[in-house]
């Protein structure tokens, strides 16, 4: 695995697979899959997408990645606000089941330079509501458990916590737990990349209960174990 770019502040991670086999998982980000060489392949919600070239799969969409034999890079881009989608709109990009697929794409590399420079030049990550952006914030700064979390993050926006939640999915499209594990599983990487230490410090650096958390955590948001990426991994900042 090469990783390019991994910038938790502008909400952009992409990567680059030889071969990429995941198993089923979700994650809070819009993915855009470009087959470098060869071809993929996608199940999504029971269906299988074939001899692909090119995919964007939606936010919180669960699905399998197959591709062997094929060169993948990847962009996962976090995006709170309408800018991503209008833009992939005007691309006459139509998700069906959670995903946008192509088996032959000309222009499919100018598309996927053209996605990336806009989330590098535009804010995509930050929501509408003011209320989640400070939950956001305080999510980022700080490193607190579920429990105490939501005392703290209802008692700094002045909302119950019903209407938190209801706000925070709305906004973000996931529950602020699973929101809660893709932060940590962002900062675990993020100091596996930075740092010279092993999965066992990471994982209680960066809020999980021990190694093994953090490996299901990861397994279940990005589909693989993290030794299997780590181990394999060349970085090309």
């Amino acid at each position: 695995m090469k990783i390019y770019d991994f910038d938790i502040k502008k909400g952009i991670y992409s990567f680059e697979f030889n071969e990429l086999n995941t198993e089923s998982h979700s994650h809070p980000v819009v993915e855009i899959i470009d087959a470098i060489n060869g071809n993929f392949s996608l199940e999504v919600k029971g269906q299988v997408y074939n001899n692909l070239v090119f995919a964007t799969i939606d936010a919180n969409t669960k699905h399998k990645v197959i591709s062997q034999n094929c060169t993948v890079r990847i962009l996962m881009i976090e995006s709170h606000n309408s800018q991503l989608y209008n833009f992939l709109k005007s691309r006459d990009f139509k998700f069906d089941n959670g995903v946008y697929t192509k088996t032959s794409f000309v222009k499919k590399d100018d598309l996927f330079s053209a996605i990336k420079t806009l989330a590098m030049t535009e804010d995509l990550k930050t929501p509408t509501d003011k209320r989640i952006i400070d939950c956001i914030k305080f999510i980022e700064e700080n490193q607190l458990e579920y429990k105490n979390l939501i005392s703290e993050l209802t008692s700094k926006v002045f909302l119950s916590n019903s209407r938190l939640s209801h706000l925070f999915k709305e906004q973000i499209g996931v529950s602020i737990k699973k929101y809660l594990v893709w932060n940590k599983l962002r900062q675990a990487i993020n100091l596996y990349l930075t740092e010279n230490t092993n999965l066992t410090d990471i994982s209680l650096e960066s809020g999980f209960f021990d190694q093994a958390h953090l490996s299901n955590s990861f397994k279940n948001v990005l589909g693989v174990s993290p030794s299997k990426a780590y181990n394999s991994r060349t970085l090309q900042f």
